[in-house]
């Protein structure tokens, strides 16, 4: 059986348009590995491909959940299962394409359920809504990980992954991450690649795309989303700089203008992607790693 080629890596990283070509020279379909594209309306914010891309290539799980659902790694796993299945129905494999960690490991080192506590989940938000909570608990975290690095970037983003992951650590002293029972062991059923530009390079280019992405609207965007209730939903308000533009929009942010507003999103990214970037080499051992400045040479590393 051919395995599925699953594209990981940082943010901005050349993945999506790695991933589009390479489906168009094989003949595959594109399953996306994000937390956040998988929402309707957040489409710029979020960096889903544009409709000609969509057009392209068969794409599943973007842009197919209403902000207002929640959407977690066992709802994750549910659908992209179903959706492999109908792809090996009808074509030899697949393109997994993502950035978001938890996710991708779940999917290649299989995943484990996860137990939970009714008193321990009220203690752990005793701790959260007390002074200093989220550091409190963002700090059990980093100290039985072994360092900041170790924690999946989306975990600390996320106050419900914060507070479910200081659950699980609390019942079983071990991390949710450390759970899943072929820990180190990917499925044959997946070949990864990981894309790991030098960081410089990233970094540029997060710049160049917030930029871009303003101007196709992301304000205009989140205003609307926010109107519709974005920043009360279980799961789409963490997407990332909905927040700070609503802040922003409200005269509450410390970027007083456009150009600043501009700088702040895009730091916020590039902390972001400094956090995928260990993640990926630290927690993904079986992926090729791919130190790449174009989507030309990630193509042509994956094919050989």
């Amino acid at each position: 059986m051919e395995p599925h080629i699953v594209i990981l890596g940082p943010t901005c990283c050349w993945k999506s348009e790695t991933a589009i070509r390479l489906a168009q020279k094989l003949g595959r379909e594109i399953v996306s590995c994000d937390s956040m594209q998988v929402y309707r309306g957040l489409e710029i914010g979020t960096a889903q491909p544009s409709q000609e891309e969509l057009n392209t290539v068969p794409h599943h799980l973007i842009a197919c959940l209403d902000i207002h659902e929640p959407y977690d790694v066992n709802r994750f796993l549910d659908r992209a299962g179903k959706v492999l299945a109908t792809i090996r129905s009808r074509l030899p494999a697949a393109i997994i394409v993502g950035g978001t960690g938890l996710y991708a490991r779940a999917l290649v080192y299989g995943h484990a359920l996860l137990p939970a506590d009714p008193e321990v989940t009220a203690q752990i938000h005793s701790i959260w809504n007390g002074p200093e909570g989220r550091a409190i608990l963002e700090q059990r975290l980093v100290k039985a990980a072994g360092g900041r690095h170790a924690v999946p970037p989306d975990t600390l983003l996320n106050p419900r992954r914060l507070l479910r992951a200081c659950e699980v650590l609390a019942i079983t002293g071990q991390l949710p991450w450390q759970l899943h029972p072929r820990e180190n062991t990917p499925s044959p059923e997946y070949r990864q690649y990981c894309l790991l530009p030098d960081f410089s390079l990233l970094k540029e280019r997060i710049r160049r795309r917030t930029t871009l992405m303003l101007e196709r609207g992301w304000l205009e965007e989140a205003r609307n989303a926010i109107a519709d209730g974005l920043l009360d939903t279980p799961t789409a308000r963490q997407a990332l700089g909905y927040r700070d533009i609503a802040d922003y929009l409200q005269g509450n942010s410390p970027a007083k203008d456009l150009p600043a507003l501009t700088e702040l999103l895009a730091n916020r990214t590039i902390q972001y992607a400094r956090r995928q970037y260990t993640w990926f080499r630290r927690q993904h051992p079986g992926a090729v790693l791919l130190n790449v400045s174009s989507a030309d040479e990630a193509l042509k590393a994956i094919l050989g």
